[in-house]
């Protein structure tokens, strides 16, 4: 008897322990499960995280994605609440162009809004970093092979 009063003791309190996420939580999960998600070019599972007017771009944006763009690594450098609903979310990407295989980095600006219950991007743009992530059209490197500009070597006798 005693055994069962402790236990539901532990449970009634225990149970109220936990806390349900808080908006910026929220806003953070969405914005790391699109941007995941979408790295490996699995954009029809998150288009629904998207606001209407905002998708063609956000497709168009990505359509390299997986191609001729190879998204390496996606942080989260920040999140800023502007209010219950509304969120600006810096999110770094890590990536190359498949034709020249130099590291790349730029960091994106990303406003979320909470629509009832489910949040949605809103606008994006580049902030800094390096341009092509996002299909902008940028100088192809010379690949072509350059003559040796070192001294020519001396073997004194």
């Amino acid at each position: 008897m005693i055994r069962r009063t402790i236990a539901l003791l532990v449970l009634a309190l225990g149970s109220g322990c936990v806390k349900p996420p808080g908006p910026a939580e929220k806003a953070s999960d969405a914005a790391r499960e699109l941007n995941v998600t979408s790295r490996y070019g699995e954009l029809s599972s998150v288009l629904g995280m998207t606001a209407a007017g905002v998708r063609q771009e956000f497709v168009a944006r990505r359509t390299e994605w997986g191609k001729l763009v190879r998204v390496v690594d996606v942080e989260l450098a920040g999140l800023t609440m502007d209010d219950r609903d509304h969120a600006s979310v810096l999110v770094d990407f890590s990536w190359t162009r498949a034709d020249q295989g130099i590291l790349k980095t730029t960091r994106v600006l990303q406003e979320w809004r909470d629509e009832k219950g489910l949040w949605q991007l809103v606008r994006e743009k580049r902030v800094s970093g390096d341009l092509g992530l996002f299909g902008e059209v940028v100088a192809s490197l010379d690949t072509t092979p350059r003559p040796d500009v070192q001294f020519e070597t001396r073997v004194i006798r």
